[in-house]
């Protein structure tokens, strides 16, 4: 599943932009976009298989409920053959996963050796160099005022975090944080040390639902901070504000010089909203989020039916 990394000399700072590009189509449909096909859709509750149009000159998928099987181990053979055959067709293949880089395992397995999207956007990991081309971290004192705001709000929940780096060492969590994924593994430090560098993300753990602490944590800091969660399971996503899946796909589209319009990506939940919407052809997995379903250009079969294979193998 080899992967394109970029053109020669783009081991450069990727630039992030501080929005996502609002790139809904409008007036009539472009023939030279993906757009002229998601155009065509039924409405969420009947969507179908459409015409292909034109080939997607970049693929994005992310990994856990999408690319990834019931495991979250491994990505399929169909998977595999499909972004193969994208990427030497020519198109520019990448990852965009809330994962960081030391948990890329299974796409480095399956043959990539890309660019991959790590920490929901806030790093950006050139897998065949082995190195971290741009990163947007949370400052000490960001994080800091942003949970004390948070205490007001409440306090049942525990603090880690993934700091800058490319392996297991970058993660440390408070004693009492208890991480929704079986192979997630932190060292242990109380919350002072916890803050006290920057991190590329902070993950915040709380007694309930994701959704509800998501909204207690907006309300404690929506303009400083990124705020979003890929698990229903009462963990939220921390990242620098406008620093997201789609802003930064946007930041390396924008330097290899496609436009969103001819980029295709496929997620799952809440943290793939923002590259769904900025990709001119967004496709939420049979499994995905309601949120993610009521912003997708396409509803696909599940991720543990080669979803992404399935839409792919119209043009590749």
């Amino acid at each position: 599943m080899a992967g394109t990394v970029g053109h020669p000399g783009d081991n450069g700072r990727v630039t992030v932009p501080s929005i996502v590009p609002n790139t809904a189509p409008t007036g009539e449909p472009d023939s030279a976009g993906l757009h002229s096909a998601a155009r065509s859709l039924p409405s969420a509750g009947g969507r179908r298989p459409v015409n292909p149009g034109p080939t997607p000159a970049m693929v994005v998928t992310d990994m856990d409920g999408t690319l990834l099987d019931e495991s979250g181990s491994k990505v399929s053979q169909r998977n595999i053959d499909a972004l193969r055959r994208a990427g030497e067709a020519g198109a520019r293949v990448v990852v965009a996963t809330g994962r960081p880089v030391w948990w890329l395992g299974p796409v480095i397995e399956a043959g990539f050796t890309g660019t991959a999207v790590c920490m929901n956007g806030a790093v950006v990991y050139d897998i065949a160099a082995g190195e971290i081309i741009a990163s947007s971290p949370l400052s000490p004192l960001t994080m800091q005022n942003f949970v004390t705001a948070l205490d007001r709000e409440t306090d049942e929940y525990a603090l880690a975090v993934e700091r800058l780096g490319v392996d297991i060492q970058a993660c440390i969590a408070e004693e009492h944080y208890d991480h929704p994924w079986a192979f997630g593994y932190f060292q242990r430090a109380d919350r002072v040390t916890l803050l006290a560098e920057p991190a590329a993300k902070l993950l915040v753990r709380g007694t309930g639902d994701s959704r509800s602490l998501a909204l207690a944590a907006r309300s404690a800091g929506a303009d400083a901070v990124h705020i979003t969660y890929s698990t229903d399971d009462g963990l939220i996503e921390v990242a620098a504000a406008g620093v997201n899946k789609g802003s930064t796909l946007a930041g390396l589209a924008g330097r290899w010089g496609i436009d969103p319009r001819d980029v295709i990506a496929f997620g799952d939940m809440p943290n793939d909203l923002e590259m769904l919407n900025w990709a001119g052809f967004g496709v939420a997995m049979g499994n995905a989020h309601p949120d993610v379903v009521a912003i997708a250009s396409e509803v696909g079969a599940h991720h543990h039916e080669d979803g992404v294979a399935q839409i792919l193998e119209r043009w590749f």
